[in-house]
């Protein structure tokens, strides 16, 4: 069995491999810490599992579950993501991620959903499906749930989770390397979207579907 980690925070790789090492003691684990090397990686080996860090550097958003793919064709994907599972998890699991599991996740938890993919299945917390059912439409097309996050596009939730973390319109700018104006139209979206008039009726939206 072969895992690769694509990750690179060295704490965080450190205990994926101990994780690995433990219960899978056979195993043989090769790691990336940039998204590009793990493209590389993919072009010459097969794996029966990747983690998949989406803050990795190179990375590019939802599009990095297609690119991997282009190079290995059906790969597993697992994400292992602290950004906030209920605002990432819809839009990766869309795009054809095979799990995703929060970093604040027990190891029993990490270790229920990289069985639940070697096994064939799919894994996201029971929070996350909960939004899952809540994003079902009927017939006409209308939401049933009325989640508005699942409206959102991937860089709005990029500027919604940087917003919710106290960032004002000029380091969102810098973290995403874009045009400050471009950020603050991105907030407006998301308001418009979310229903909401400021950050504090913003963060309280959001509570409501955690």
């Amino acid at each position: 069995m072969k895992f690769l980690c694509i990750e690179d925070h060295p704490l965080i790789l450190l205990g994926l491999r101990l994780v690995f090492a433990e219960f899978y003691p056979t195993a043989s684990i090769s790691h990336t810490e940039t998204f590009q090397g793990a493209l590389s990686i993919l072009e010459e080996e097969r794996f029966d599992l990747a983690v998949l860090d989406i803050d990795i550097p190179g990375g590019e958003n939802v599009r990095m579950i297609k690119l991997m793919r282009e190079k290995r064709p059906g790969i597993p994907i697992l994400i292992h993501s602290a950004f906030d599972e209920k605002v990432y998890a819809l839009p990766y699991m869309q795009a054809g991620a095979d799990g995703f599991i929060s970093k604040q996740a027990p190891q029993e938890e990490f270790l229920t959903a990289v069985q639940a993919i070697l096994d064939h299945g799919r894994y996201v917390s029971y929070d996350v499906q909960q939004i899952f059912l809540s994003s079902f439409t009927d017939i006409s097309g209308r939401t049933t749930g009325g989640n508005p996050i699942v409206t959102l596009s991937p860089r709005e939730r990029r500027v919604m989770q940087l917003m919710t973390e106290g960032k004002w319109t000029k380091e969102i700018a810098a973290i995403m390397n874009l045009k400050e104006n471009t950020i603050s139209t991105y907030k407006r979206r998301i308001y418009d979207k979310m229903e909401v008039k400021d950050p504090i009726e913003l963060s309280k939206k959001i509570a409501l579907f955690r």
